[in-house]
């Protein structure tokens, strides 16, 4: 038998390798991409879509279950030119989902917005962040006022994970604390802010982090969504109908306090949704004692169609 030269043995192995390192990404991106004609898929291990790439001109809002099993508050909102938002995050046991999602999009987050610093809305953005392998260009939060939160926080209300996140952000210079009346572009999108953190609206409240939380409405040329947060009570429902009564009027509805509490029936009839989401397990939706089943009723009375996390991952198109 002829023996190989050198030559040929390198050349050889050094096929060898590259169709090896070929085979292995196509592998791993197999997990998270599944091509189509104008399009990409991130997937999940089991195979459930998670992010599907939009088409031109439009921008797609997907809610993801929590996998804690617990309520949360976890959106991604993506565009066609690849752009990665995320609205909340949920718990902190929710960001090796998370950090799957953000790897697709090359471990980049073009916005991240957080509505207000409960356990169950940015733990994961707390375990991430503290990583430092990721780059985020931007970061909006509440002005939320740390003494008067301190005094009245209760044990449920995690208050060391909001000490954590101002830890963690204090000389960060890309956190910006947005107050009612903000408009941001977000790549086409706009995004208003129609509530947030207000020291004197806030002194008389016995749940500050909730309903001092962020309100806010993104519109696309033809279509809306407008997020609720963990907003609640008569007061705040009234002063948002006084307030923007013209403006809530949305496609698609993110529902307060996870359907459980948060707005009142009248906001709920004037927005008028398509859909409408609750960020709640199938213990919650089926509750008799809490509020979302009642919600869930006079959703589907209204004409909406009914999201939450048994059905996740739930999409939209912005257009």
């Amino acid at each position: 038998m002829k023996k190989l030269s050198r030559k040929t043995k390198i050349v050889r192995v050094m096929i060898i390798l590259i169709i090896t390192i070929i085979i292995g990404v196509l592998a791993f991106a197999g997990k998270r991409f599944l091509a189509t004609d104008n399009s990409y898929q991130v997937i999940d291990e089991t195979g459930n879509y998670l992010i599907v790439k939009p088409n031109y001109g439009e921008y797609k809002v997907t809610q993801l279950a929590s996998v804690t099993g617990e309520q949360a508050m976890i959106y991604i909102i993506s565009d066609w030119r690849g752009h990665l938002i995320i609205v909340d995050g949920g718990w902190s046991e929710d960001a090796e989902q998370l950090q799957e999602i953000i790897t697709a999009f090359g471990n980049k987050v073009d916005v991240w917005i957080l509505t207000h610093p409960h356990p169950d809305h940015i733990g994961a953005f707390n375990e991430i962040y503290e990583k430092g392998t990721i780059e985020i260009d931007s970061i909006y939060a509440i002005p939320m006022d740390y003494s008067m939160y301190k005094e009245r926080a209760q044990w449920w209300d995690g208050f060391e994970v909001y000490e954590r996140f101002l830890d963690l952000t204090s000389s960060a210079e890309n956190v910006e604390y947005v107050i009612e009346g903000d408009q941001i572009d977000l790549f086409g999108l706009n995004m208003k802010i129609l509530h947030s953190f207000d020291k004197d609206e806030m002194k008389t409240d016995g749940d500050i982090c909730n309903n001092g939380g962020m309100i806010f409405k993104l519109s696309a040329k033809e279509n809306s969504m407008l997020f609720l947060a963990d907003v609640g009570g008569e007061a705040r429902a009234s002063t948002l109908l006084d307030k923007y009564g013209d403006v809530l009027k949305s496609d698609y509805v993110q529902m307060g306090h996870h359907g459980n509490g948060g707005m009142t029936e009248e906001v709920y009839r004037v927005i008028n949704p398509k859909a409408a989401f609750f960020d709640a397990p199938q213990s919650l939706m089926d509750n008799e004692e809490l509020d979302a089943a009642r919600k869930q009723t006079l959703m589907e009375d209204i004409g909406a169609d009914i999201l939450y996390y048994a059905t996740a991952p739930n999409s939209v198109t912005l257009k």
